[in-house]
């Protein structure tokens, strides 16, 4: 995939109006406060710019209609996020704008079919305002569940921008869900993000650390969010060296110098190197996978399904194969997708069925290319959904 921005990429990290202002968003129309009063804004991302940022992001994070509706602001809902862009478009010249989504407080049921959906549509209806009003990516910033961040970026590819992911991990590069950062790289890359990458709670060394793991699985560049002005040189030439090629500078005060220093790193980025990406994903674990898979014996959905599912785990197989018969058989494998520690292999002859399984799996399917549908449609919708194809 070709990147669309300059590498080394670095941002500011004001991805909300909270972040300027320091009031509780809950309590507080952060966003109505800035734009009575856009000094400390303009100061904050012109001051960005003017040590070297190469983009800027729009503090768009917290405009979510659950808490603008709290607010008594819901109606301000789209001009808010597009006046917002535009001035932080108005403060780097010609620099790229990011659009930040926060991930939707008003999504806080159990994952299930209507869930995914109205997860997808609440982001694309943001996405698309951002877009229309000037940015040039989005970033998904801080989202913690794998279902949540498939949404997101589908939604972007929806709307045709390209789709930054960072998420916030621990030291072994788990969110607070439990979504593993790696089976999230191999999932998200395969829908199609641009870029992704991580917050680590403890620190640069760590984030280090855990983007030299993903670095041999990415095919898009990697992220790191870091306070640049607190890092030294030697912390910093570690991301750079690990992999690192788009900073997020979560710093209260940009460093000129060390913004300069990063660009002077250059990039270990190379879209033409091949990446030991043939892996297949549920939340908590990616599976790196062999050139000849073992599948199990063919298993249909039904009751027993997840007591079935359990039992593979015992077996010689090293992939569940399921045959899927309707858009029904298609939500079970869904549903029970963290029952088993082996990836998912999926046989379905109509494409209906089909696509079910693939939008709303959350994480990589394995799909049997004998599948009786027409190459064509068929490879369109694995490209879609980013499947292995075996």
């Amino acid at each position: 995939m070709e990147f669309s921005f300059e590498l080394p990429m670095i941002t500011d990290g004001t991805g909300s109006c909270e972040d300027l202002t320091g009031d509780d968003p809950d309590d507080v129309c952060c966003e109505k406060a800035v734009l009575n009063d856009p000094g400390i804004l303009l100061l904050r991302k012109k001051e960005a710019a003017g040590c070297g940022a190469s983009a800027l992001l729009a503090p768009t994070g917290g405009i979510m209609h659950t808490r603008l509706e709290d607010l008594g602001y819901d109606d301000s809902f789209i001009s808010f996020n597009e006046e917002l862009t535009r001035i932080t478009a108005s403060c780097g010249k010609d620099l790229p704008v990011g659009g930040v989504l926060y991930e939707n407080i008003r999504i806080k049921e159990e994952y299930g079919k209507n869930v995914f959906e109205s997860a997808y549509f609440d982001h694309l209806e943001k996405i698309t305002v951002l877009k229309n009003a000037g940015a040039s990516f989005i970033l998904l910033d801080g989202f913690d569940k794998l279902w949540d961040m498939r949404a997101g970026v589908m939604a972007a590819k929806t709307a045709d921008i390209p789709v930054f992911v960072l998420i916030r991990v621990d030291d072994e590069g788990k969110t607070e869900s439990d979504t593993d950062y790696i089976a999230a790289l191999i999932t998200l890359q395969s829908l199609g993000a641009d870029a992704f990458g991580i917050e680590c709670t403890s620190g640069a060394e760590d984030t280090a650390r855990l983007i030299k793991r993903a670095f041999p699985h990415a095919e898009i560049p990697l992220i790191a969010a870091v306070n640049i002005s607190g890092c030294t040189n030697e912390e910093l030439e570690k991301l750079s060296e690990n992999g690192v090629s788009v900073y997020v500078d979560l710093s209260d005060k940009p460093d000129q110098t060390k913004l300069g220093f990063i660009k002077s790193l250059g990039t270990a980025f190379d879209e033409t190197a091949e990446k030991d990406s043939y892996a297949a994903a549920i939340s908590r674990e990616a599976f790196f996978l062999p050139e000849n898979i073992e599948l199990s014996e063919p298993l249909e959905c039904g009751y027993s399904m997840s007591d079935d599912i359990i039992e593979m785990d015992d077996s010689q197989a090293n992939a569940v194969y399921i045959v899927l018969d309707s858009t029904d058989d298609a939500a079970s494998i869904a549903a029970n997708a963290d029952m088993s520690y082996l990836p998912f292999c999926v046989h379905a002859n109509d494409p209906t069925t089909l696509e079910a399984a693939l939008r709303y799996y959350q994480g990589r399917l394995i799909v049997d290319k004998r599948c009786d549908i027409p190459e064509e449609e068929f490879l369109s919708l694995t490209k879609k959904y980013g499947a292995v194809v075996y």
